[in-house]
């Protein structure tokens, strides 16, 4: 059975992300950035619960990437807010065991995300290839 299936279906991912964002909206840290990159909420409600329905094996309706989040200039500190909020949302949503598989989810997504912010760290000053002879 998939954590899709364990949960309840779409109607409670779509409950779940609903009620995220309504505290992720309040959120002193990640309010601000809400505000400035979401200006349909319904769509993007839509989306997210399509990225989740993906992730916890349900129907694979999400068919975007992660490459909108980098030009969103975040921060560790937006990270760990995210991660802080997605947690006590899921514990409160769908309860401990499941919300920790959510968990799971979410951390590995914003760990890609940070990996994918980080600025590439540089070679060695003044190394240049030269082929062999």
């Amino acid at each position: 059975m998939t954590l899709f299936d364990r949960l309840g279906g779409r109607a409670v991912l779509e409950r779940l992300v609903t009620t995220f964002y309504q505290r992720a909206q309040a959120d002193e840290v990640l309010g601000p950035v809400f505000a400035r990159a979401v200006h349909d909420w319904p769509s993007h409600i839509e989306t997210v619960t399509n990225f989740w329905s993906t992730q916890t094996g349900g129907p694979l309706l999400y068919r975007g990437g992660m490459g909108r989040h980098i030009r969103l200039g975040l921060q560790p500190e937006h990270f760990g807010s995210w991660l802080a909020l997605w947690e006590q949302n899921a514990l409160s949503e769908v309860g401990p065991e499941l919300a920790a598989d959510l968990m799971v989810i979410g951390r590995a997504f914003a760990e890609r995300l940070q990996q994918m912010a980080r600025p590439p760290e540089p070679g060695p000053v003044g190394f240049r290839f030269a082929p062999e002879r």
